[in-house]
Formats: C-alpha cells, sequence, structure tokens
C-alpha cells in the first residue's frame, strides 16, 4: 500500500463560519455540515473572544471554512493525512514534518496585525520553509502590493491611479506636491504591507492643504511602513458592485459582488453570487481578472519544479465618473471596471453566501493540487526504479568512487539494485 500523503493546513480564519447560525444566510441550506461532527472542538472558534477552543475552553464554538476543508479532506480522502496547525502552533520545524503544506486562513499580514511575541517564530516559517504553498515568493508578491501593482501597471492592466511613497524617500510635503501635480482632487491611502483596512485614509487635497498635520501625523503613526500606496479616489467605487472573482491552477471558479454599506438604501452591506451578479459586472471582473492573476508567478517547489497556484482572488471595481489625473483617459460617462486588489489564499471565500456548496469543490482541487505537489517533489515515489538517466548518474559516482571496479560490472550491479 503507497504511504500517505501527509499535508499540513495553516488555519486561522474567524469570519467564514460553516456551522451554526449567524448573521446572513447558513451553510446547511448549501451543503450538509453533518461531516463535522466528529472533529475535534479545539479547532472550533469562539465567536466572542475569536479564539480555538483550545485555548478558550468552556465556550462554544463555530467551525470555520478552512478547519472545515480539512476535515472534509480527512473524512473523504483516504490517502492524505491531515495536519491541522494553527496560527500560534505555527514552526518551520512543524511545515518540515509534513510532505507539504497549505495556507488556508492566516498569512503575514497577521502576524504584523497581531504584533506579538511569537511573530518571529511564525515569520521564519513562511519564509524558511521549502513544502509551504503558496511559496513564500508568491505570498510576498502579493502581501507586498507594490510588487504586483507595479507589474500589472506595466501590463496595462486598468487601475487607479497611483503614487508609491518608499520610505526612503518620501515626506508628507513632497507627496502632496505629487498629488497636486497629478491633478487629484480627493485621495486614499493604504500600507503596501497590510489588510482589514488598517492604515486607510481617505482625504480632500483641499483639505490637507489648509491642514497639512493630517498627511504629516499619518506618516508619523506609519512611519514603519515601507511603503505608502496612494492613488486618486474614485467615487463610483462604494455604490457600484466590486466584484471577487476566485482562481485555481489559473481557472475561474465564482465570483460575488458586494457593494459598500456607506452606499446601500439600508446602510448594510449587499452581496450577491451567481446569476444575480449583474453580467457587465461579471464578465469584466473575469477579463481583468484573468490579465491579473497571469501576472502573478508561478509557485515553485524545492526542487525547482514549476506549479500553478492555488486559490487566488482577483477583486475589480468600477468608475463611473470624473477622475482629473492629468493622464487618465477613462470616460466618465462610461463603467470603467478596474483591478483594485489581488488576493493570496488565505482570503474570505463566502462560503454561505455562495448558491454551491464550495467546500467538495475545494476539498477536490486542495487533494489534486496535493498529489501534483507530492509527485514533483518525490517524482520517483511508488515507482520501484528510476529512469536510466538517473541509473547512469549512479553509475558514474559509483565508477569515480572505486577505480578498481571495471565500468561494465558497475552498471550491471546498479542496474540490478535499481529493478532493471
Amino acid at each position: 500500500m503507497a504511504p500517505k500523503i501527509r499535508v499540513g493546513f495553516l488555519v486561522g480564519k474567524d469570519t467564514d463560519f460553516v456551522e451554526h447560525p449567524g448573521k446572513g444566510p447558513l451553510y446547511s441550506k448549501l451543503g450538509d455540515p453533518s461531516f463535522l461532527k466528529d472533529m475535534p472542538d479545539k479547532w472550533r472558534v469562539d465567536p466572542v473572544s475569536h479564539e480555538y477552543l483550545m485555548d478558550a475552553p468552556g465556550t462554544k464554538g463555530q467551525a470555520h471554512c478552512d478547519v472545515a476543508l480539512a476535515w472534509y479532506i480527512h473524512k473523504k480522502y483516504k490517502d492524505i493525512e491531515i495536519d491541522i496547525i494553527t496560527p500560534e502552533e505555527l514552526t518551520l520545524e512543524r511545515t518540515k514534518k509534513n510532505h507539504l503544506n497549505f495556507t488556508l486562513g492566516y498569512n503575514c499580514v497577521n502576524i504584523a496585525v497581531e504584533n506579538n511575541a511569537s511573530g518571529p517564530v511564525k515569520r521564519e516559517a513562511f519564509k524558511k520553509s521549502k513544502n509551504l504553498f503558496p511559496t513564500w515568493e508568491i505570498e510576498d508578491f502579493i502581501l507586498d502590493k507594490q510588487q504586483y501593482m507595479r507589474k500589472c501597471i506595466k501590463a496595462g492592466i486598468p487601475m487607479a491611479p497611483t503614487l508609491f511613497a518608499p520610505r526612503a524617500s518620501r515626506s508628507p510635503e513632497k507627496l502632496l506636491r505629487q498629488i497636486k501635480q497629478r491633478g487629484w482632487k480627493n485621495f486614499v491611502m493604504k500600507q503596501s504591507e497590510s489588510g482589514f483596512c488598517l492604515g486607510f485614509l481617505k482625504l480632500p487635497v483641499e483639505q490637507v492643504e489648509k491642514n497639512p498635520k493630517l498627511l504629516r501625523d499619518y506618516f508619523k503613526d506609519y512611519a514603519h511602513c515601507p511603503e505608502f500606496i496612494v492613488q486618486e479616489a474614485i467615487e463610483g467605487f462604494t455604490r457600484n458592485w466590486e466584484t471577487r472573482c476566485f482562481w485555481f491552477n489559473g481557472k475561474f471558479l465564482y465570483a460575488i459582488a458586494n457593494k459598500a454599506a456607506v452606499s446601500t438604501k439600508d446602510g448594510k452591506e449587499q452581496i450577491v453570487t451567481g446569476d444575480d451578479i449583474p453580467a457587465e459586472f461579471l464578465e469584466n471582473a473575469k477579463r481583468i481578472g484573468a490579465q491579473a492573476v497571469k501576472q502573478v508567478p508561478k509557485m515553485k517547489t524545492a526542487n525547482g519544479q514549476s506549479v500553478d497556484n492555488v486559490l487566488l482572488r482577483t477583486d475589480i471595481g468600477c468608475s463611473d465618473s470624473q477622475l482629473y489625473d492629468k493622464d487618465c483617459t477613462w470616460d466618465p460617462t462610461k463603467r470603467t471596471f478596474f483591478l483594485n486588489e489581488i488576493e493570496p489564499s488565505s482570503t474570505t471565500y463566502f462560503v454561505r453566501w455562495l448558491k454551491h456548496d464550495c467546500i467538495p469543490t475545494y476539498a477536490k482541487l486542495y487533494a489534486q493540487k496535493a498529489r501534483e505537489i507530492y509527485k514533483q517533489m518525490h517524482p520517483y515515489a511508488n515507482k520501484g526504479k528510476a529512469p536510466m538517466k538517473v541509473v547512469r548518474k549512479l553509475v558514474m559516482k559509483k565508477a569515480t568512487a572505486s577505480k578498481a571496479k571495471p565500468m561494465k560490472k558497475v552498471m550491471k550491479k546498479t542496474m540490478k539494485a535499481k529493478g532493471k
């Protein structure tokens, strides 16, 4: 019997649950959550403290989609042995114990936001693990937003007019001068390495001119940030659907669209999926998203083999009003769709909001990807013999080490050992 593939799943979600009632729709109306009945409680999350029950005993919790996905694979795919890794359990040593690991619910942005004593150990695991997917090269490419943004801009992918303010050369005065030179009336700022809207700021240029302290305070509060991303504010962004497309192996899976609470009549965020997404928004989001995911490098295994990326999400916004950037050619009388962000595999899946059960879909994809990566990393596993070119290398190595033996005898002995 072939050995099981040991796969680690790095979890950490606390806003994407699949069991127990809560706000919004229920997963139980899409799929059968009974597969979670025998899942240990320790991996459920307390909805109040947002701690795993192993760290908050005596409370009731919810299974979120990352642990649910890992447990579904445990139940349905007998060739895979799972290892659920919570954030505080993440170490380089832990990832090395598995054949490979997938990041499902936690990344380096979380580490930066938490800013606690375990951060360096967890960051080391992300950067040095050679069997963690997405690989650090992909994680860093996406989480350090300026990297993919610069590449997408160069590729001609539509994006809001953008300025980059790296720490080494920025100042409040210089940035305001650049903004005015571009002709902007309003602008937004965010940190290149951030998430959860932390460090997000929107300001009118006129207000900053009257009160320069607003910008100076931002520079002071976020002095540690390697780079600020500054963009002309797009007023139509909040009143139109932002369409989020999900991709695996570079292929489209599904989409959801949402409107911010500030732009809805009842003051609540609106989310639509499937056929309820207006066709114009969906088709343009898929078109731009497909271009964007092509800019993300492929993953590489420790032995240098290329592997298509696991889950990626592209968030596509819509502009329908006047922009003032001197180089912008968008027609203010028409809708213009643009890339807002790329998100990695630890993003929100919106499991309960869909019109289909995505847990089995993700389970199948991750199981297939685990087998693919394992095969790439262990090309001769379960074959019993190596290809001829590998045999020849072994022969040459043995012949060099033992010149006394004729090459013919060395070759014969090696071929016999390899089953040839």
